[in-house]
């Protein structure tokens, strides 16, 4: 399913350009984000990650018509994070570390365009490919006990659908926006805790949101944007002699991006 899902979402996004019949836009770019990651069971919240990632990328998009268009991004993310949680059940108690976190992300989305006057609005749906690794690393508990990391292999597959507008102002910028919700219908998180092999956990996805905003000037582009996914507790599943899932997770990304339009 992975392989499926990886594969399918590069064919997508690396076919913008070629299938496209009209270029318009081609925009490398670097971001700094702020992360938050968070962990809940029994309505209350039992680990909580922070820090800021960085991350780059490209933004391919196009036109085979008036009125088609279609868009791909292709991103490569990564950073280390405070880790602010609890050890593992059945005597939980604070523990502190860090962890280190490396992915990449890729996205296809198919619209159509609506034009009045300057001003563009284009719906879309659309296909991401988010995968990362997440090394929690060893440490010290409140109590001064050690407690051994872990890693873990993340990836889901989610749909996208929203819509997004521009206004090239007559001062030669251009505004842009756009929003929508995203819902991961695919999820896999493979364990690899020390003893006790490799078990991959399936946490059901929950419907989130995303938004981007920003303005292109010259050639220069510049966007705030927010991405949030939300996943409710995995099935249970052994691991050795432990029965281990996933608990409600949630992810939010707060970031700031400067891109080069050559298109």
């Amino acid at each position: 399913m992975k392989t499926i899902l990886l594969a399918a979402t590069l064919s997508l996004c690396c076919a913008v350009p070629a299938a496209a019949g009209s270029l318009e836009e081609l925009t490398p770019y670097v971001s700094g984000q702020y992360f938050r990651w968070e962990e809940h069971q029994n309505n209350r919240r039992i680990l909580k990650e922070t820090g800021p990632l960085v991350s780059a990328g490209v933004v391919v998009g196009g036109s085979t018509n008036s009125s088609l268009t279609m868009r791909g991004r292709a991103e490569i993310f990564g950073a280390e994070v405070n880790y602010n949680g609890e050890t593992q059940a059945p005597e939980s108690v604070p523990a502190r570390t860090e962890v280190n976190y490396f992915g990449i992300r890729n996205q296809f989305d198919l619209g159509h365009r609506f034009s009045s006057g300057s001003l563009r609005l284009e719906p879309f749906g659309g296909l991401g490919h988010r995968l990362w690794l997440r090394d929690i690393r060893s440490g010290t508990d409140a109590t001064g006990q050690p407690f051994s990391g872990f890693t873990e292999f993340w990836q889901t597959g989610y749909g996208r659908l929203g819509a997004r507008a521009a206004y090239p102002a007559p001062s030669g910028a251009s505004f842009f926006a756009e929003a929508g919700a995203l819902y991961p219908f695919y999820t896999g998180n493979t364990v690899d805790f020390v003893g006790s092999g490799t078990t991959t956990l399936h946490p059901r996805g929950k419907l989130s949101g995303f938004a981007e905003t920003g303005i292109t000037w010259n050639r220069l582009k510049l966007s705030l944007h927010y991405e949030g996914f939300r996943w409710s507790k995995s099935p249970v599943k052994a691991a050795g002699s432990e029965l281990i899932f996933q608990p409600e997770s949630r992810s939010d990304i707060f970031g700031l991006s400067l891109g080069w339009a050559f298109r």
